[in-house]
């Protein structure tokens, strides 16, 4: 990354625990008479004056306090990677308009959130043992059904999780005092840390919303590939994509050196981000002292591999270095018969099996795990999934502008998505339930497929334990 597309913040904790005492130079300016700060992250109690920037501030971590720090213009426009998304565009427009002299704010900003759904829309739910959802006589939604309880375990016969997540990973839920369940209190102050559980072509709107939006500082894999395995001192890098700490959890290589720097001691993250929390278990986490709270968003397996196929397809037209233009013309159909398409990733990575053979006893192993240890979201519900992580680690705030960044985020995501449907479509002619391609992708996530579906279930389960949607 070149240097004027970072913007650093030089504050940090070494191995021993210093704090270093540079500081970058602050600059405080006013937007219709609300303090705005560009450079140095400002004081806990100042924060209530500051202004919030839904597309472009950020927030900074420092003792477990909450800062934040409003980037330029110029850097919001150099981060919207999806500009030509219209729902995107309309909202940087409109928060120009707002913050001109002189000028009337036109943007708008939702009383509630509108609800969205991913172009590719499958419904084959009734093949895995879940009913879909139906409309009444009064035409009110009913939710779909799995036939599950939270306490009926998957798995019997001597076949349990792994001892390290059953020791290293809070239990989601537990008995409340009139014999039903409620969510396990999160416990912050005892050293709990939130875990998400990245899903590849699932998860990214979820981080963009936990940096830009909920402001929390990510220790995740590291934007845009930037690690430096050499790093000696966690710090926390202000980029125009939010807060991060300068640790790589995307690969094993970076979870040892990050637990090298006691980065779960230090406290500088809200959220670790990885795709790998086996290895985060073991290497990163510790019990008692900092156990992990899991939350993930699954997608249906065909559409995350088609988006897989859709991301392929744009990385080896990019003209980089380790772009190969023969791979750029691979259609879908000989993509979900390559080596390149994954295959039951979701349950592979759930039981640890990256190379062995999955059974259907892992499959179930991978249901328990889901029942006990995940807060469950979404992917085609990601508006009141977010509303739920948000309310169960205590960052849910209703107002104009938290509903207007995720909204913008959102809406950008989705037209990303229809972007990805209508090229595949172009392609194959048709992916629908029952085409060839389906049936290919089918084959490569059978298993993952009725773990998809389980997960489906248990979030209808956990939303009983929630309050009713504020959006």
């Amino acid at each position: 990354m070149s240097e004027h597309r970072r913007s650093f913040i030089n504050w940090g904790v070494s191995e021993e625990g210093e704090e270093s005492d540079s500081q970058a130079e602050e600059k405080i300016e006013e937007d219709d008479g609300i303090p705005v700060r560009y450079g140095y992250p400002s004081k806990i109690k100042e924060k209530k004056k500051m202004a919030i920037d839904p597309d472009g501030a950020t927030m900074q971590a420092k003792g477990g306090e909450r800062v934040l720090m409003k980037v330029s213009a110029f850097r919001q426009s150099l981060s919207k990677k999806r500009a030509a998304s219209g729902a995107l565009l309309i909202g940087v427009i409109g928060m120009a308009a707002c913050v001109l002299p002189g000028s009337t704010p036109t943007r708008y900003i939702p009383d509630q959130m509108k609800k969205t759904s991913s172009a590719f829309d499958y419904h084959d739910g009734a093949n895995y043992g879940y009913n879909e959802t139906t409309f009444d006589v009064g035409n009110s939604e009913q939710s779909g059904k799995y036939n599950l309880q939270l306490d009926e375990p998957m798995i019997s016969g001597g076949i349990t999780i792994p001892p390290y997540i059953d020791a290293t990973f809070v239990d989601t839920f537990q008995p409340s005092d009139d014999g039903g369940f409620e969510l396990t209190p999160f416990l912050h102050k005892a050293g709990e840390i939130p875990f998400f559980w990245l899903v590849p072509t699932s998860g990214g709107i979820v981080e963009e919303v936990l940096s830009r939006c909920v402001k929390a500082v990510l220790a995740t894999p590291f934007p845009l590939g930037y690690w430096r395995g050499s790093d000696e001192t966690l710090r926390v890098f202000n980029l125009e994509q939010g807060a991060f700490v300068n640790v790589d959890l995307g690969h094993s290589n970076g979870i040892d050196h990050a637990s090298d720097l006691n980065l779960a001691d230090y406290g500088l993250a809200d959220v670790f981000v990885s795709p790998h929390f086996n290895y985060v278990a073991n290497n990163l986490l510790s019990a008692p002292q900092h156990k992990g709270r899991m939350f993930t968003v699954f997608r249906h397996p065909i559409e995350r591999a088609i988006a897989r196929h859709s991301s392929f397809i744009k990385q080896h037209r990019s003209g980089q270095p380790e772009a190969d233009s023969r791979l750029a013309q691979m259609s879908l159909a000989e993509f979900a018969q390559s080596d390149y398409s994954s295959k039951d990733w979701l349950t592979r990575f759930l039981v640890n099996k990256r190379r062995e053979r999955v059974t259907w006893e892992d499959v179930q192993k991978a249901k328990e795990i889901l029942r006990k240890k995940f807060l469950i979201g979404l992917y085609d519900r990601v508006e009141e999934s977010m509303e739920r992580i948000e309310r169960y680690f205590g960052w849910f705030k209703n107002g104009p502008l938290e509903r207007e960044c995720h909204q913008n985020l959102i809406a950008a995501e989705r037209a990303h998505d229809t972007e990805d449907y209508m090229y595949e479509v172009g392609q194959e002619g048709s992916i629908d339930i029952g085409s060839e391609v389906y049936g290919l992708m089918l084959k490569n996530n059978e298993k993952d497929m009725e773990v998809y579906w389980y997960a489906v279930g248990l979030f209808e389960e956990q939303g009983k334990l929630f309050p009713p949607l504020s959006w």
